[in-house]
């Protein structure tokens, strides 16, 4: 019998850790699992394994994950300008996450699951040669290179409220990965980049869409955004696979990003994606975490979204939330320059 829905987790995660100081808390996987420990029967845990070195180099450069390496062993530096210290034991830890969401999607693949999460991944700023934005390796872009070997066209789909750069660009020419990304306007938050004229290069032009959204920007413009533009894309793209990327750092009051967004909000976008999956490929979907940085409200977040695809989605304890007229004004500008510019709308 086919589980509905993979929950993959273990305590080996965990050692992806930067310290009490620092604003990534990988500690919200787990409270995520313990929320739906209490409250939902269906919850399917499945342990999480570490990545090789091969499954690594998938994406990463080899001379990369070398200087990862020693940087691990010292146990000391930055791997990026600033935001991405290293740590002793952090080469390990992060074949730890990589393996997680490779564990996620073999369960899929496997077909022992319909879909499964691995929350403790969406490390999507890490290029193929540089750590960025609290993300050592890239386990989103490993993942889809992998799938890459097996399908012709498999989905990647960001949430996070930062532009999700390693995955965008680390597959830019490549028309076989469809890229949506939904996020704040770089130009007003980190990495300042993803802007909507982005949509792949070469053959690959046109399977990269990028949605920068104003700050202030609520479940009304993220639903109807979706709704609008991402649907009829992806309906279009009949991908093969679906990885979508569950930053939550987009809920209103996240310390490091300015958008409005409710669970109400990413739960509808979720259910959306579900449901396209289910028409374009047997459902195999798998979520990742991401970026959130109000530990609780991310967990809360996973732990309905994990439940939206076991069917059983959580009554949403707040209404969606409404953007302000001059907020709305911007988006509907961006929908249209989008329709206007983009190979998949204006052709």
């Amino acid at each position: 019998m086919v589980g509905s829905a993979a929950f993959v987790y273990d305590d080996s995660v965990l050692k992806y850790d930067f310290g009490s100081g620092h604003p990534f808390k990988i500690t919200r996987v787990r409270m995520a699992m313990d929320r739906l420990a209490d409250s939902f029967q269906e919850l399917q845990i499945e342990p999480a394994r570490s990545a090789t070195r091969a499954e690594a180099e998938l994406f990463h450069d080899p001379g990369y994950l070398d200087l990862v390496k020693r940087f691990s062993t010292a146990g000391a530096g930055l791997l990026d300008g600033g935001d991405t210290p290293a740590f002793k034991g952090c080469y390990e830890a992060s074949l730890n996450v990589v393996g997680a969401t490779l564990r996620a999607v073999e369960l899929v693949l496997s077909g022992k699951y319909a879909h499964a999460a691995s929350f403790a991944g969406g490390l999507h700023h890490a290029g193929r040669r540089n750590a960025s934005g609290f993300c050592i390796m890239n386990d989103c872009a490993v993942a889809l290179a992998l799938l890459r070997r097996r399908f012709n066209k498999v989905a990647y789909l960001d949430l996070d409220a930062h532009h999700g750069d390693g995955v965008m660009y680390g597959f830019y020419s490549d028309p076989g990965v469809i890229c949506v990304d939904v996020h704040q306007d770089g130009r007003t938050l980190f990495p300042g980049t993803g802007s909507y004229l982005e949509a792949g290069s070469g053959e690959a032009k046109g399977t990269k869409l990028n949605l920068p959204l104003p700050p202030g920007s609520a479940d009304d413009v993220l639903v109807s955004m979706f709704g609008d533009l991402v649907v009829p894309f992806l309906e279009q793209a009949r991908p093969d696979f679906f990885i979508v990327q569950c930053g939550a750092d987009g809920l209103k009051g996240d310390p490091l990003a300015g958008l409005s967004f409710t669970q109400c909000g990413y739960l509808r976008v979720i259910e959306m994606l579900h449901e396209i999956a289910h028409r374009a490929c047997l459902g195999r979907l798998v979520l990742v975490g991401g970026g959130g940085y109000n530990p609780g409200a991310v967990a809360e977040c996973w732990a309905g979204e994990y439940m939206a695809l076991s069917g059983k989605p959580p009554i949403c304890g707040t209404k969606p939330s409404t953007s302000l007229p001059s907020v709305l004004r911007k988006a509907e500008s961006v929908m249209s320059a989008i329709r206007e510019s983009h190979p998949s709308f204006s052709g």
